[in-house]
């Protein structure tokens, strides 16, 4: 298991969607997005893997990387496999959608 890391660079993951009421806070690193319970960030989304997708903090900077998820991690409508998330993008995982804000970047 990877350890978690406090912030080291603060996020919010605001819904685009109107499924989800609140921003996801990220609170340490890594976070796992997906279905499963024992995903850190749990989505009710039936088009999500149960482990779908991860984001860390590398260099200063946050990723985002697929965990071999079956229908695909996307930021700014391209699929990815690892890429780098700055403030404004748009992260689709499944049918859920979330803006990237990252304070003060």
């Amino acid at each position: 298991m990877k350890p978690s890391y406090p912030i080291a660079f603060p996020a919010l993951l605001v819904p685009a969607t109107t499924e989800l009421q609140k921003p996801v806070r990220l609170n340490s690193y890594p976070v796992r997005l997906g279905r499963s319970e024992s995903a850190d960030v749990r989505l009710d989304d039936r088009w999500l893997s149960r482990n779908h997708c991860e984001i860390d903090v590398t260099d200063g900077g946050l990723i985002i990387r697929d965990l071999g998820s079956k229908h695909g991690t996307y930021v700014n409508e391209s699929p990815i496999d690892e890429t780098t998330i700055e403030s404004g993008d748009e992260l689709r995982i499944g049918i859920t959608r979330f803006v990237v804000e990252i304070p003060n970047e």
